[in-house]
């Protein structure tokens, strides 16, 4: 088993790790660093990827516990979203969330909507510590991201890990990186609802026959779109709007954009954030696209801009009139 040093030996793994910047980060901030057992016939032959022996491993893993206990909280979710887009998740108490956010939680993959069966080993959720919010109705609790390894490997088909790669890309082929914002909508409902009544809308009054923008139905539903509103500028969203849409029993809140992976991580904790209030509320929210035949169903229109990867700049604009304003590069 591995053992803790003060400082980096001059042993093959010694001098492998110095080479690592992240060695040197964890030097820079006064980190243990690992060191193997006096085993050099067998450490010679292995190379050092296990998490357990991953400077970056740890590294992330004081990050992730440091950043828990300054919140104060008591347990993390480990979170991922599969095909499907639900949210998956397991909750684990601050005092061990050093050792998975090293190894990640383990999940049987096959029993999310994933393209994976019983055969396959375990699914490793690996936490991004600076994903990690608190919930803002339950402060002792955070949420944080997390990106599926299978077999040491990334998980090629996780939503997370296909627009981190789509990113990566982007960024080594044009030097550009890729900002967003959404616009989610979604129904609040009524608890009950029988099979063939008519849309189980939870607001009675909610009736008109174009409701977009309705003010009234808007306010009726005052106290869960302020408090959603609420919690979104506490955590620095920037939330600017609100307002009743298309259909009825229909809403929307917009926020800042931002970075595609930030806005994508933010997009997954509204759906959680919107469902949980709803629910304290008496109320049920679904973001399916067409949940009712005879309503104007759920869209979320998505802005997107190019923009330099060093400067920020925008790329997309100053183009000509008849492209109605956009450049070549968009």
């Amino acid at each position: 088993a591995p053992v803790i040093a003060d400082e980096p030996d001059n042993s093959v793994a010694g001098r492998f790790w110095a080479r690592d910047p992240l060695m040197l980060c964890a030097s820079a901030t006064r980190l243990p660093i690992l060191r193997p057992s006096p085993r050099p016939q067998v450490w010679a032959q292995i190379r050092p990827t296990s998490r357990s022996l991953c400077t970056a491993a740890v590294f992330r893993g004081r990050q992730l516990v440091d950043a828990a206990r300054a919140a104060q909280l008591r347990f993390v979710q480990f979170s991922f979203v599969d095909l499907f887009g639900v949210q998956r998740a397991k909750l684990v108490p601050v005092a061990r969330c050093q050792e998975l956010a090293e190894d990640g939680a383990g999940f049987a993959g096959f029993a999310a909507h994933l393209d994976l069966s019983p055969t396959d080993g375990d699914l490793l959720a690996v936490p991004d510590p600076s994903t990690l919010t608190p919930l803002p109705w339950k402060p002792e609790v955070g949420w944080v991201a997390c990106d599926l390894e299978l077999e040491g490997e990334p998980l090629s088909h996780s939503p997370r890990d296909v627009l981190q790669r789509a990113n990566a890309k982007l960024k080594a082929h044009s030097g550009l990186s890729l900002k967003t914002g959404v616009e989610c909508e979604f129904f609040l409902l009524g608890a009950g609802g029988q099979p063939g009544a008519s849309p189980p809308v939870s607001d009675v009054l909610d009736t008109a026959a174009k409701p977009c923008y309705d003010a009234q139905a808007l306010m009726r539903r005052y106290e869960l779109i302020a408090r959603l509103s609420e919690y979104m500028e506490a955590l620095g969203w920037g939330p600017y709007q609100a307002d009743h849409e298309d259909a009825n029993g229909q809403f929307e809140i917009n926020w800042d954009f931002s970075d595609a992976l930030v806005t994508a991580d933010r997009h997954t904790f509204f759906k959680y954030m919107v469902r949980t209030l709803a629910e304290s509320h008496g109320l049920r929210a679904t973001f399916m696209p067409k949940p009712f035949a005879s309503l104007t169903g759920s869209g979320c229109h998505v802005h997107a801009s190019l923009h330099d990867a060093e400067s920020g700049r925008n790329v997309c604009g100053g183009g000509p009139v008849a492209y109605h304003g956009l450049s070549t590069v968009a």
